[in-house]
């Protein structure tokens, strides 16, 4: 009986430390994807109008 408690407590906290590191790394991925989009965004705001009515295409409307 003592095995099977000692057993489950190790998986357990393995289930436990799997679970962290995924939260980690999709909160990584993310941060990432964020970041990147930001970096997309500040390069479409300044991309010319493309039918030379405006000085800026506005991507935000």
């Amino acid at each position: 009986m003592e095995s099977y408690i000692a057993a489950l407590s190790m998986s357990m906290a393995t289930a436990n430390l799997q679970n962290s590191l995924s939260v980690g790394m999709m909160k990584k991925s993310m941060e990432s994807s964020e970041q990147t989009m930001e970096t997309i965004t500040k390069m479409l705001d300044n991309m010319p109008s493309p039918d030379g009515r405006g000085t800026k295409l506005n991507v935000r409307v």
